[in-house]
């Protein structure tokens, strides 16, 4: 049995679609079915229910699923391990927003390429909507996020790492000084938010009427909002550690306390690149420590 044909009976498992798990495996429609049904002849069995628009996996498909999934497993296992830490090379795309957390994820890359100086990464910056999204399309490996996700289409490692919802506020504002902001003293200021729709709401209700028409602008970045902050007086509204400094202003916390989790997670996918079944393991054990 090929171990090709086994990525193409786990990614087609996976995608519910020939035709799709084709698209991400780089190969032709027929090759995929040629080979499903080569399969299921060298195994004497039925492994899938098969449909005008989709598949889906019969009682014995998913018994195979669990064996095809150890044995590519041990596999990629067996290749690292032979290959050797200096031979492993690869690249990787990771999605990571703007926070403070992303300094935990740094430090883990370089001591990473120590160990393989071979992997090179590509570090993208974008909310967390468009990482989740990107993952799914694949064109990223894994990323850094401050949300939840949705578990059945995402692996998901926390790091134990949590930020605070607040404003940055230049250092001569009358606000400054406050250890905290409170909705009321936010009623008359200037806001630029960050393109998160559901905290948007809740933060818009949380400062009450009027609020919505105090928002000048949003950003997805938050680079991109320094100058018009500086341009127009608004106070810039992002995660960060109470007291913190950027570009001349300081983090003010919201006197309600609201707190984001980072994670990071990547496609629940049958097979990952060596590349990126090194770096998981890498991680995992960094956070277990």
């Amino acid at each position: 049995m090929d171990l090709r044909v086994l990525e193409y009976f786990l990614m087609t498992a996976e995608e519910g679609s020939i035709t799709h798990a084709a698209e991400l495996l780089h190969v032709s429609q027929p090759t995929v079915s040629r080979q499903l049904m080569d399969l299921e002849r060298e195994l004497g069995k039925t492994l899938f229910i098969r449909t005008k628009k989709n598949v889906s996996l019969t009682k014995d498909g998913l018994l195979f699923r669990e064996t095809a999934r150890e044995i590519l497993a041990l596999y990629q296992k067996a290749v690292r391990e032979d290959t050797g830490a200096a031979e492993l090379s690869g690249e990787l795309y990771l999605g990571m927003g703007e926070t403070g957390s992303v300094q935990f994820l740094a430090q883990e890359i370089a001591a990473f390429q120590k160990l393989y100086p071979g992997v090179h990464f590509h570090l993208i910056s974008e909310n967390a909507d468009r990482i989740c999204e990107d993952i799914e399309k694949g064109l990223l490996d894994a990323g850094l996020v401050m949300r939840n996700v949705n578990p059945s289409t995402f692996e998901i490692l926390e790091l134990g790492l949590t930020e605070t919802w607040g404003v940055l506020v230049p250092e001569g504002h009358p606000l400054a000084k406050e250890p905290e902001v409170s909705s009321k003293l936010l009623r008359q200021e200037r806001l630029i938010l960050p393109e998160n729709t559901v905290f948007k709401q809740e933060l818009l209700q949380w400062l009450g009427a009027g609020a919505e028409s105090r928002v000048g602008a949003t950003y997805n970045l938050i680079f991109n909002a320094f100058p018009l902050a500086r341009a127009s007086g608004a106070l810039i509204v992002c995660l960060g550690v109470p007291g913190e400094r950027q570009e001349g202003r300081v983090f003010l916390p919201f006197s309600r306390k609201k707190t984001a989790s980072a994670s990071f997670i990547w496609k629940k996918k049958p097979v990952q690149s060596p590349a990126l079944e090194a770096f998981l393991e890498h991680i995992t054990h960094a956070v277990s420590e």
